[in-house]
C-alpha cells in the first residue's frame, strides 16, 4: 500500500484514474476501505511513526524495530494497532521529500495477520528501500500541483532569525528584545521575508520557510 502524501492520504492512480494500490499492488477493496476513513486512519501507529522517522521500520505489537535509534518511536502507543485500520504487523518505508511532503509504503504478510516480519526486515530492507523511494518520489514529481509551491527566495540571516522566533510564538516586541533591534525593524524583516517567499501573511511565511529548510528544530 502506497501513499504519496500523508497529509491527505490520497491514493496514487494511473493515467486512467485507476487506483494503483488495488490494480498494481494487489490490495483488496475490503483492505483499502478502512483507510479511506481519513480521521481514523490518521490515528494509525504506522503513519504516526512514518511522520517522525525517515528510516524504514518493522512494527507490531511487540515493538518497533528500526536501523537507527529514534526516541520518538518509543512514544507511539502500539495498542492502537488493534483499533486503527492497520495490519497487526508491517514493514513501513517512510519517504520524506523536499518541501515537507511525506509519503509512505506499507508491506505486510499475506492476509495482514501478525506474522513475524523481523527476519524479512533484516535481510531485505536495504534492497527494497531504494525502489520504494524511487517510485514514490517519481510519482510525486509528475503529479504535484506546482501552483501552491513556495518560491525559492534567498533570505538574509536576520530574516531567518525573525521568522524562527515567530515560529516559536514570539511577538515582534519580544523578538526585538531578543535580537537587540527595534520593533519596527522586526516588522520590516518579516515583511521582506513574506515578499521573498510569496507569502500573504506571517503564518504562511513561516510555513514556506520551514518547507525550504530555513526553520528547523533547535539543537
Amino acid at each position: 500500500m502506497v501513499w504519496p502524501d500523508l497529509s491527505t492520504l490520497s491514493e496514487p492512480v494511473d493515467a486512467d484514474g485507476q487506483p494503483l494500490n488495488a490494480e498494481v499492488f494487489g490490495w483488496a477493496e475490503d483492505e483499502l476501505s478502512p483507510w479511506r476513513n481519513v480521521d481514523k486512519a490518521l490515528r494509525s501507529p504506522l503513519l504516526r511513526a512514518a511522520r517522525v522517522t525517515s528510516e524504514p521500520f518493522c512494527i507490531s505489537r511487540r515493538g518497533i524495530r528500526s536501523r537507527t535509534v529514534n526516541r520518538l518511536l518509543n512514544q507511539i502507543n502500539l495498542l492502537d494497532l488493534e483499533h486503527a485500520p492497520a495490519p497487526q504487523s508491517a514493514i513501513v518505508f517512510p519517504v520524506h521529500m523536499p518541501l515537507g511532503q511525506i509519503g509512505a509504503a506499507i508491506l505486510t504478510a499475506p492476509g495482514g495477520g501478525e506474522a513475524d516480519l523481523s527476519a524479512l526486515f533484516r535481510t531485505s530492507v536495504d534492497r527494497l528501500a531504494a525502489p520504494v523511494w524511487q517510485f514514490v518520489t517519481g510519482y510525486v514529481s509528475v503529479t504535484r500541483d506546482e501552483r501552491y509551491l513556495p518560491t525559492e527566495g534567498l533570505l538574509t540571516t536576520r530574516e531567518i532569525e525573525c521568522l524562527s522566533w515567530v515560529a516559536h510564538g514570539k511577538t515582534d516586541y519580544e523578538i526585538s528584545i531578543i535580537l537587540g533591534c527595534s520593533h519596527a525593524g522586526v516588522r520590516y524583516h518579516v515583511g521582506r521575508a513574506c515578499a521573498k517567499l510569496g507569502a500573504v501573511n506571517r503564518a504562511q511565511s513561516v510555513f514556506r520557510a520551514a518547507q525550504l529548510g530555513y526553520i528547523g528544530v533547535p539543537l
